[in-house]
């Protein structure tokens, strides 16, 4: 009969600490040197790799008591030898990133979800490595940015999960909050231009991709100009954000280059009335300033006036 060799190596293995144990409780292991911890750490991760060689390279469950003891085996050795820093724990996390890693090119379609908790081990890693060395603010831009790139890889691997490249570039967006938090002052408050920007984002993409899609030039112009609005507005160039004529000149402005391109590129006829429109106003703007409260109900006005210009006047009859 065929011996189980991961039954083999889990029953030796749970003899072995069972012993170690009951040689600790009568006080035997006081007299080993830590020293000694590593080396024996590192000859059960040896075992275990060996047990995936034997496999020929296959069953990747090995690699998680290989990782993890190889893991433990440096943590001791770099706690023994006085490092104190958190990284000492990274290595640890570094082990359990090989099973998952192996998994995955292993069988790329079925192992797919190894990238999840792979890039969640190499996230932990890098977040031990780091933490004493860098800012929190930081670390949290670290942690959502390569959470967000596990689920990239994910899409990556297979472009028909649409879902897992959503769920990535929300996480990648968030990731810059935390950084720009770091550099103190007004930084932070930029995230909020960034955030319009990158929801603008998708709709160039979507523009970019098929010319049939002329709409999503619309939106991605708005959030665009919104975006460069706000910029502006931290930055202390436009007066009054909210009211000032500078920025709703600006605004029309964007708007009207968004419909120019509707126009001129699309053939859209009521594009290029837009488009006329929105650069009048935009140009008032300018030399309205004080009175820049009065250019939105003109402008309701004015588009009012024309749809029943429209409405009424006599139209060709085709034979």
């Amino acid at each position: 009969m065929k011996a189980n060799k991961s039954g083999m190596f889990w029953g030796v293995l749970l003899i072995i600490f069972g012993a170690l144990a009951l040689a600790d409780q009568m006080g035997y292991l006081d007299q080993f040197p830590d020293s000694v911890w590593p080396w024996i750490f590192g000859f059960i991760s040896l075992i275990a790799f060996l047990g995936y060689a034997l496999s020929g390279w296959k069953e990747w469950g090995w690699l998680f008591p290989a990782g993890i003891f190889g893991g433990l085996a440096v943590t001791v050795a770099l706690a023994v030898n006085g490092v104190e820093s958190a990284a000492v724990g990274s290595p640890l996390f570094f082990g359990l990133l090989i099973p998952f890693a192996a998994a995955y090119l292993t069988d790329r379609e079925s192992n797919w979800w190894a990238l999840i908790p792979g890039g969640i081990m190499l996230l932990l890693a890098m977040i031990t490595l780091l933490v004493d060395t860098v800012g929190g603010e930081w670390v949290g831009s670290i942690f959502l940015f390569m959470i967000g790139l596990s689920f990239f890889f994910v899409w990556f691997s297979n472009r028909t999960r649409q879902w897992a490249m959503i769920v990535a570039y929300i996480l990648f967006v968030l990731s810059i909050a935390p950084a720009l938090a770091s550099f103190g002052g007004d930084a932070a408050a930029y995230f909020g231009p960034v955030f319009l920007l990158a929801v603008g984002l998708p709709f160039f993409f979507v523009y970019f991709r098929d010319e049939k899609n002329w709409w999503a030039i619309i939106p991605a112009g708005v959030m665009t100009t919104l975006a460069f609005i706000a910029a502006f507005a931290i930055a202390g160039w436009i007066m009054d954000a909210n009211e000032g004529g500078y920025a709703n000149a600006f605004f029309m402005f964007g708007l009207a280059v968004t419909f120019a391109v509707v126009w001129w590129r699309h053939a859209k006829q009521w594009a290029g009335v837009v488009t006329i429109v929105l650069a009048v106003l935009a140009v008032a703007s300018l030399f309205l300033v004080s009175y820049t409260q009065l250019i939105w109900p003109v402008a309701a006005i004015l588009g009012g006036g024309y749809l029943l210009f429209n409405a009424f006047r006599h139209k060709p009859v085709h034979s």
